[in-house]
């Protein structure tokens, strides 16, 4: 049994305690055996451990082995290098994810807090940390509750609840006994460690203390959540391999055919004669791994993070940023992501007329236009014991935020009430209104607020035109009218009445004048409803996950613009994984009363259909399916467990943020393949240039320094140029890159290959007109210096080819342009200056330019001939 289905006496007895608390000789055994009132985690990760992470990716492996073999045949400098770039490659990526686990830090700061504890009948104020089971202990308003427990005696307890449930109004709490099947958000005769009371005051037995609590579960539920690898670095991951294994292949060709060879001529293999081809094999691995790709990927994702922090959103977790561009479902907390969180009157009603007031959230800031009676904003003013205070040039309330609201409202309204309240008869569940005695004037009058059907039964006229009138019938059935009209659009109402005495004496309940109505929403944020309509042209869909009910979760959705149906967590629970999965793909994209388990389920089960999840909240609910979810995302005004769990954070909670992210993330993943495409084509063309040489018995075209310098610097400078580069038009009207696809698509990889063996062709042509198949060594130095140039020609035509792929402006990024310039500028310093000994090439003559730019011009010639051929079509679309 639970403690909520049993009366608090048998909880009591249960536990060995007693109502004025434990005794102490009974607090020291207790506390060895339970241990302190703290979560437990994991270790956290060492800075070193989180630095050798970023080395954990099958391209740094492939250059490492590049790194090792350079070293075992003396090439020093491509070594060193090698292995500066992948050291700065992992510092950068080190510098963004030294903080990212640290979930668990903010949980448990939560309960360091003080407590009011009865024992041996005496009350002691202590560290939440030193509470044990049993203990009894007093809540007041204002108090954080350190510990779950059960409620003895309530007085008007009202708590928050809305980080631990999602539920966004306070909750009243009382004594009693409920059914075993109660959920936790139904559990009123229950406080839970996290939350907070915001009217009232109670005393409760502790039940449970640290993991054992709803919070500690919700602590192992982060902890059980592992981290997967980003769509990126999947699909670099898979990339790298398949390179993996064509690198191999193609060296082993080449030593298997040289060594063919050398038998054939009836020569002996010899170790001189084996390390010249060695060299030649590890040469053309070295010019087949894109070197620069790591540090383009880290520095573009970097430079990602620094756009992301302009739109408002922080990133936590660089490779999650990448992750954007391939989502396609974002699942939504509602209270304060698609909500404000701050309760607003939309709708006041009386007999004279009905108003709507303008303005949301707790600024008292809008426009009441109607006919409502005036009385109506003054009783919900009066009758309140909320305060409205402005901090930093931000309101917020202190106390209910449903009277925080009717404070509002007030201030609308421009009511200035300067009488007394004398007396006050608390708010109980079994009368449902609250009521305050005020001296007004020379009057005595009696403010009444509370539930419309409840509060409508003490009243026996009704306020019309400034008079007071019979309240017959057909006048209750209008009022009920009303009222049904407003809950069914999920708005919380309360009635006002009131009635003048002669004396305190009188002050009671019965015989009120009824004056109206006020009707309340947790309103959507204002530009929630255009962010869910720009995700749908996006092609990604938007659900709703929330612990409210689910009239109020009906109603937020269709404000916003999410439609389909709806599930609750009690038919979740009905549900097998199975049947969960086939709902979600019939387009359930509303779930109400769900606690943090049903949230994560909801996740794990669309991430095994193949899809990619964004997870956005900010309740303590929320953080084991933002740490699970391929992108989590909290709001900045959220707790601190959800930003911890998060691997983004929205500054300024604007769900629009989110939409903007996506796109920032589809724009980061394009400017990547643009950068893999660039590198690759080029690096396919010198790998084919010098594989076809070997097979065929021709000179080497290039030297190993030559393909170093071209990975380095030509490719590499504009690469990581378009780490910069505007994103295309029309990005957020395409669906979400697939799963299931490559780093590049086959459309870009039919591009690529041709490109590599077009510009191999051409290369090779021209080797060989220059005469850098002869065994004269001047004429090979001039044909090797007439591929060199013809190569970064090639590379440079290639970085805006692959552009216009894109859509992308054609004099967009001045740094790409500035890239180009710079890479010409280096190559006219190795060509005209004694550099040209060190890297054995010569200065062209005028000639040798003609035949550079009609390569060039057959190399565009192809690009023409493949985009256009009749069969093949645009080959930038996917």
């Amino acid at each position: 049994m639970e403690p909520f289905d049993k009366s608090s006496q048998q909880v009591i007895t249960e536990m060995n305690s007693s109502v004025h608390g434990l005794d102490l000789s009974e607090v020291e055994t207790r506390q060895k055996a339970y241990g302190p009132n703290r979560l437990t985690s994991a270790p956290a990760p060492s800075l070193f451990s989180i630095f050798i992470k970023q080395f954990k990716d099958f391209i740094v492996y492939i250059l490492l082995f590049a790194i090792f073999f350079s070293l075992l045949i003396g090439e020093y400098v491509d070594s060193i290098i090698i292995l500066a770039i992948l050291l700065l490659n992992g510092t950068i990526g080190f510098f963004q994810e030294f903080s990212a686990n640290r979930s668990l830090d903010a949980l448990k700061k939560m309960i360091r807090i003080q407590s009011v504890v009865l024992r041996n009948g005496k009350q002691f104020t202590i560290p939440a940390e030193e509470l044990i089971p049993g203990d009894i202990i007093l809540l007041e308003n204002g108090d954080k509750i350190p510990a779950d427990a059960r409620l003895i005696t309530t007085v008007s307890l009202q708590v928050d609840e809305s980080a631990l449930t999602g539920e966004s109004l306070p909750v009243r709490k009382e004594e009693g006994i409920l059914p075993k099947s109660t959920p936790i958000s139904d559990q009123l005769n229950m406080v839970f460690a996290s939350t907070a009371v915001v009217a009232g005051r109670a005393t409760a037995i502790v039940t449970a203390t640290a993991m054992n609590t709803e919070i500690g579960k919700i602590s192992r539920l982060i902890q059980e959540s592992e981290e997967g690898l980003t769509p990126l670095q999947q699909r670099l991951e898979r990339f790298g391999k398949r390179l993996g294994g064509v690198i191999i292949a193609i060296c082993t060709i080449i030593l298997f055919t040289l060594s063919i060879r050398q038998l054939l001529s009836a020569e002996a293999i010899t170790i001189p004669y084996f390390q010249e081809i060695a060299f030649i094999a590890i040469s053309l691995a070295v010019a087949a791994v894109p070197t620069a790709l790591p540090a383009v990927v880290t520095i573009t994702l970097a430079v990602g993070v620094k756009r992301l922090l302009a739109k408002r959103c922080l990133v936590r977790r660089l490779a999650a940023v990448e992750s954007l561009g391939s989502c396609d479902i974002i699942c939504s907390d509602k209270t304060g992501t698609l909500t404000k969180n701050e309760m607003t009157i939309v709708h006041a009603w009386s007999l004279d007329g009905e108003s709507s007031l303008s303005g949301s959230g707790y600024s008292p800031q809008g426009v009441i236009e109607g006919e409502a009676a005036s009385l109506l904003y003054e009783i919900g003013e009066v009758c309140n014991n909320a305060k409205l205070e402005e901090i930093e040039d931000r309101w917020r309330v202190v106390g209910d935020p449903t009277e925080g609201a009717l404070l509002v409202s007030g201030a609308k309204a421009g009511i200035d009430f300067h009488g007394q309240r004398l007396e006050e008869l608390p708010f109980d569940s079994s009368r449902k209104c609250m009521s305050v005695l005020v001296q007004n004037s020379d009057k005595l009058v009696v403010y009444s607020k509370g539930a419309p059907d409840n509060l409508l039964a003490r009243c026996d006229h009704i306020l019309f035109d400034g008079a007071t009138v019979v309240l017959d019938e057909p006048l209750r059935e209008k009022v009920l009218e009303v009222y049904d009209r407003y809950a069914s659009q999920a708005m919380r109402v309360l009635a006002m009445a009131y009635k003048e005495i002669e004396k305190r004496s009188e002050f009671n309940e019965d015989e009120l004048v009824f004056v109206g109505l006020q009707a309340m929403i947790d309103p959507p944020r204002p530009d929630v409803a255009e962010s869910v309509q720009r995700a749908k042209r996006a092609h990604i869909r938007s659900i709703m996950i929330t612990g409210d009910y689910p009239q109020t979760a009906k109603a937020v959705a269709a404000m916003v613009g999410i439609e389909g149906e709806m599930l609750t967590g009690v038919q979740m629970d009905m549900l097998s994984d199975v049947e969960l999965r086939q709902a979600l793909r019939q387009d359930t994209n509303i779930f109400a009363r769900v606690v943090p388990e049903h949230k994560l389920r909801i996740v794990q089960i669309l991430q095994s259909d193949g899809h990619v999840v964004a997870m956005t909240g900010d309740g303590v609910n929320d953080a084991p399916a933002l740490k699970h979810a391929d992108i989590g995302v909290a709001v900045g005004s959220g707790t601190e467990v959800a930003k911890e769990a998060a691997d983004f954070i929205l500054l300024d909670d604007s769900f629009a943020h989110i939409v903007d992210a996506v796109e920032q993330g589809r724009g980061i993943y394009d400017n990547i393949q643009k950068s893999i495409m660039l590198l690759l084509s080029g690096n396919l063309g010198e790998v084919l240039i010098i594989f076809f040489a070997v097979v065929t018995g021709m000179n080497l075209p290039l030297t190993a320094v030559l393909l170093l310098w071209i990975n380095m610097i030509t490719d590499g400078a504009p690469a990581l140029a378009y780490s910069i580069d505007p994103y295309s038009r029309g990005i957020m009207q395409r669906p979400p890159i697939p799963l299931s696809e490559g780093i590049l698509p086959k459309a870009r990889l039919m591009l690529l290959f041709f490109l590599g063996i077009s510009g191999t062709a051409i290369a090779l042509t021209i080797f060989v007109y220059t005469g850098g198949n002869s065994s004269n060594g001047e004429e090979l130095i001039h044909g090797r210096t007439m591929v060199f140039n013809f190569i970064v020609l090639y590379e440079m035509l290639l970085v805006f080819l692959i552009r216009r792929s894109y859509q992308v402006a054609f004099l967009a990024n001045p740094l790409l342009w500035g890239a180009v310039f710079f890479t010409f500028v280096l190559q006219a310093l190795i060509l005209y200056t004694p550099l040209a000994a060190v890297f054995q090439v010569v200065a062209p003559n005028s000639l040798d330019f003609i035949v550079l730019g009609l390569g060039g011009f057959c190399f565009l010639m192809s690009y023409l001939l493949y985009n256009y051929w009749p069969w093949k079509g645009n080959f930038s679309t996917r």
